[in-house]
């Protein structure tokens, strides 16, 4: 039996070690040569480990799960990666495919269909399923969470506007300049495409950005 090598990236102990008893209960000839809480670890153990499929968690404290998988498809030639995701929006996921990630799947069809979506991608074939019926995750044809549209430095900021900074105030709470956080609040607004600092709270406060 081949050895298959395996990384999880998720920002909860339990998930992971749930990952690694699925995966390894099945397939004791696949190993689990690291999990991590956060995107930029992910990135870092993959690019030294070059291990052959990565399971990431879509959305981690510092880098989506899509971040670190376009990073590893450039610097681990042939890793396979798959998405773990709360969010079955149909954008995210022609996001994901566009990436070149080869498999997607909601954490609660983990347990029944992470083994397979990993034999699947082993075998050269892709695995999108994005069933999830736990919560409602469009709420537009093209909606998508704001924690997948703006930089980790954008979510710093939005979460000081939710909280009533001023320009000023979160200028000097993220040690930046006032221009600086200017034009990361025009940035925002424009990439969530909405004109009133009201309306991007709003939407900061229905993704949960708080």
């Amino acid at each position: 039996m081949n050895t298959v090598e395996i990384l999880i990236a998720d920002d909860h102990e339990l998930v992971r070690k749930g990952l690694i008893s699925i995966l390894t209960r099945s397939h004791p000839e696949w190993r689990v040569v690291g999990d991590v809480a956060n995107g930029s670890d992910a990135i870092e153990l993959g690019t030294a480990l070059r291990p052959d499929v990565a399971i990431l968690d879509l959305t981690m404290p510092d880098l989506s799960g899509w971040q670190v998988a376009e990073r590893l498809l450039e610097s681990v030639p042939g890793i396979r990666i798959v998405i773990l995701t709360m969010h079955a929006a149909a954008p995210i996921l022609r996001r994901l495919r566009k990436a070149g990630v080869n498999a997607y799947l909601a954490k609660n069809e983990a347990p029944k269909m992470l083994v397979e979506a990993v034999e699947r991608i082993l075998a050269g074939e892709p695995f999108f399923a994005s069933t999830n019926t736990s919560r409602p995750t469009v709420e537009a044809p093209e909606y998508i969470p704001v924690q997948f549209i703006l930089t980790p430095r954008e979510l710093d900021v939005l979460r000081l506007l939710v909280r009533g900074k001023t320009n000023k105030e979160l200028a000097n709470e993220l040690d930046m300049g006032v221009r600086t956080a200017e034009s990361h609040r025009a940035n925002i607004m424009a990439k969530v495409n909405v004109e009133s600092l009201g309306e991007l709270v709003r939407i900061a406060v229905r993704d949960g950005v708080t």
